[in-house]
Order: structure tokens, then sequence, then C-alpha cells
């Protein structure tokens, strides 16, 4: 009987691959040639890194029962004067609007950090003066002398009154023991581990809201790395963004649709209630405009990848890139060469400190990719951990989102994209001071490659799609 249901598993995940994944034709005959000829290691294989069946389905019928609820900080519909606007503003906008479902809104300010100390302290900040609500949502939070003071922080809210929701991965914080949230558990704060199965479909957003007003969204975690104080991968660059005002509702949206997509069925009415209970935070309309982009497997949209495209080809001049790994699908690969050889100038800035033994060498032979069209490229005296894109000086994006397969088409990600012309030049600014902490990786020196190095590019490509 036992021998009978593993078969039954075997062949039915054969099925599924071929009739219901829609996959990418290479990567279908990629998971249907291992499970063939390794059929049940295979297929283990398979569940683990390949499956989005049950992924999708969970999400369908959980975002359906959503649409039929209104959050109290749910964006509301905004009308732009398009005067204003550049024609790579319009087309990347209306692209996001349309394909991405991303409503237009803004913010009041926008507070740029590349320090985690600066972030730290201004978050901790803002968490000690909440009122209402917190929601927070990172990849991971460590437990080290950071990820303990957030849950101080958090827990001190909580026995306040405020209303403290805190998400995370489950696979990324396996090394972060429950008890470290305990105290905040106890005062009335809630915590979930998202996705806790073995998959390499991750969440790896970064949210934050309080109070409805003000929200934070970037790079960072929650981890003393980010801050300077571990022994490795110093100094660490990464960004962070602040803002008020309305694009907080978009932000709180986002959030709480991870939320309930998430939470146990028993404590979905009450947390429900309490926050329908909470008035509709009213804001300020400005000209500073914004979208959010939030990208995962529960979808075949590959909302991440998309919006990356819709900018690049947008570009006119200059496309800015900084990333920790350069990993990138054919597509987008392919839109930066034909920027390139257009007389667009692209630039890539990768960390000069190693990422890892099997990131590296298959990041360096996409760069080599870049150089034969004229392209930059940059290594930062540090580990810079950034997700940004420029173009030209009209849009700049700031996330989650790493220039690598997983976070383009797999991990659940959000973006923030930005119009407002001040703040691309602000942030334009902060990547001409990065250069100056840069070295020049050209052409020269990528052919200078060990026979070794080449080698382990070889290898290690064969697994990019995983990267």
């Amino acid at each position: 009987m036992f021998t009978f249901l593993l078969f039954v598993i075997y062949i039915g995940s054969i099925l599924t691959v071929i009739f219901l994944e829609r996959k990418n034709p290479i990567e279908a005959m990629l998971w249907v040639f291992i499970m063939i000829f390794l059929p049940y290691v295979g297929t283990i294989l398979y569940l683990a890194f390949g499956n989005t069946t049950t992924i999708r389905l969970v999400a369908f019928f959980r975002k359906r029962r959503l649409k039929k609820m209104e959050y109290p900080d749910a964006p509301q519909s905004m009308k732009i004067d398009g005067s204003l606007l550049s024609a790579e503003d319009k087309q990347v906008m209306r692209f996001n609007y349309v394909y991405n479902q991303s409503e237009i809104t803004c913010y009041d300010t926008a507070e740029i950090f590349t320090s985690g100390k600066e972030h730290y302290t201004r978050l901790f900040a803002d968490i000690a003066s909440a009122k209402e609500t917190i929601y927070i949502e990172f990849y991971t939070i460590h437990h080290d002398r950071i990820g303990e003071a957030l849950v101080n922080a958090l827990t001190q809210r909580a026995k306040a009154g405020v209303t403290v929701y805190v998400m995370c991965d489950f696979i990324a914080n396996l090394s972060t023991p429950k008890k470290m949230f305990r105290p905040l558990m106890e005062a009335g704060g809630k915590v979930l581990r998202l996705k806790p199965y073995l998959t390499h479909y991750r969440s790896h957003r970064k949210i934050v809201v309080i109070d409805g007003c003000i929200s934070y969204i970037g790079g960072m975690n929650i981890g003393k790395q980010y801050a300077n104080l571990a022994e490795k991968k110093n100094p660490w660059r990464d960004t962070q963004v602040r803002l008020t005002g309305a694009c907080c509702g978009s932000l709180t949206n986002y959030f709480l649709t991870d939320w309930f997509c998430a939470v146990r069925r028993k404590e979905y009415a009450p947390c429900l209630r309490e926050l329908q209970r909470r008035p509709r935070t009213e804001q300020q309309i400005t000209g500073n405009l914004c979208q959010f982009i939030v990208g995962g497997v529960d979808n075949t949209l590959e909302s991440s990848k998309m919006v990356y495209l819709s900018m690049i080809r947008s570009a006119k001049q200059r496309i800015r890139i900084q990333s920790p790994y350069f990993i990138p699908d054919a597509s987008i690969l392919d839109a930066l060469k034909v920027a390139a050889a257009s007389g667009v100038e692209v630039e890539l800035m990768i960390p000069g400190i190693k990422a890892s033994f099997f990131l590296d060498p298959v990041t360096n032979y996409y760069c080599g990719q870049l150089l034969q069209y004229g392209a930059k490229v940059y290594k930062y005296q540090g580990y810079i951990h950034a997700k940004t894109l420029t173009v030209d000086h009209e849009l700049c994006a700031i996330g989650s989102v790493n220039m690598d397969v997983r976070s383009l088409r797999v991990d659940d990600e959000v973006c923030g994209v930005f119009y407002h012309n001040q703040f691309v030049e602000q942030y334009l600014a902060i990547f001409d001071r990065d250069i100056q902490h840069s070295q020049r990786y050209g052409p020269d020196q990528f052919e200078k490659r060990t026979t070794w190095d080449r080698m382990k590019e070889s290898f290690f490509l064969l697994f990019a799609p995983l990267m």
C-alpha cells in the first residue's frame, strides 16, 4: 500500500509539472527529466524546490475571501496631474497600474537610510511613539542584540495597548528561538512565521507600518550585521526608506493581505474585528507619486521581474543597479544588453566582499556578459546589500528585490517605485558617493580569471534558476 501511494505521488508530480504548473518549458523539462531518472529522490526534490500548486491554491482561496473585506487603511484612488510626469514615468506607471494592479499613491516625506545604525535608531524611536498599531514584516529577525532590542521595544508598546503584529520567514529564522518572542506574545503581541514548510519559495519582504502614517521598506532585515556589528562582511552598505503619508495605506494593505493569508482560522475573525473598529486614516494628497509592487510565486505574473523590465525598457540615458548578487534571468539580461547596445549607460554595483562560494562565480559570469556590451561594473569596497534600480533622472525603485532569479520570479518581495525627480536625484547622488568607495571591474580583470574560476562558473551556472 505504501509503495502504491509513493507511485501515485510520483506520477501525480510528473503530471502536475506538465499540465498544471505552467512553468517555463526548459524548467518543466528539467523537472520531468530529474523525476524520470531519479524517480523518488527527484520527486522529493520537486516537492521541496519546484512545486507551486499548493501555494497557489491556498493563495487563491484566501485572497478570494479577502476581496470581500475593507481594511481601515486601504488605499484610495487618486487623481493625478499627468502634465508633471515624463514619458518614462507615464509608461512605467501605466504598466504597474494595469499589469500589477498597483494603485498610484503618494508620500509626504521620504528619508533614505544607508546605515543600519541610523535606520534602527529612527525605527525604534517610531516604535516607541506608536499609539495604535505596529505592523512588522521581515525576512529575518536575528537572535542577537538588535533582534532582542526590537522585541523589547515592541513588548513595551504591546503592554501599553498598541496592537503589534510581527511576521518573518520560517526557514530564514530557524536559528531564532520562539522564546525570544515570548515576552511580546505574553504582552498581547502576535507573531507569525511565514511558509512553515521545506521549500525554496520564501517570504523575503520587508514592510513596517506604524499607526498607518509611518512606513519603511528596503533591503534591511533585523540583525547586528546591518549595523556593522558582525565580524564578517564589513562595512555593510544597505538602503532603507522611511515614508510618511498616504502611501502607508498601500503598504498596510499588502501587510494585512500577508497576515490574513497566514493567520490560523480561529484567529482570523478576532483580528479582523479589531482592525475594522479602527477609524480610517485621512491622508493629504501630494505630488510625490509612487507605487508599490508585490511579487511572489502565488500567481503567474512574475511582478517583480516585470516591473524591472518595464523600467529598463523605458531608459533613454542611464540605468543604475545595486544588488548583492547579479544572476538575472534571460529576459532581464537581454533587456540590459539591448539598452547598453543602444547607447544607454548601464552601471552595475555589486559587493567587493564575496557573498558566498557559489553565488560569486555566477555573478562574475553575468557581469562579464554585460561588460561585452560596454556596461560599467563596480565592486563596492564592503558588502553592498542594497536592492535599487534608477532610470535616467526619472525613476527609482527601492525594495527587497535582488537582481537574481529567486527575487525576480520566486520569492515574495515588495518594491517601491518613486517618480518624484527630487527623490531620484537624491538617490543618484548616493550612487555617485558609493562609486567613490568602489573599484571598477573591467573586461581586463574579467579575462584574467583563472581556469578554476571558469570551472566554478560553468558548474554553478547549472543551478542559476535556484539562486
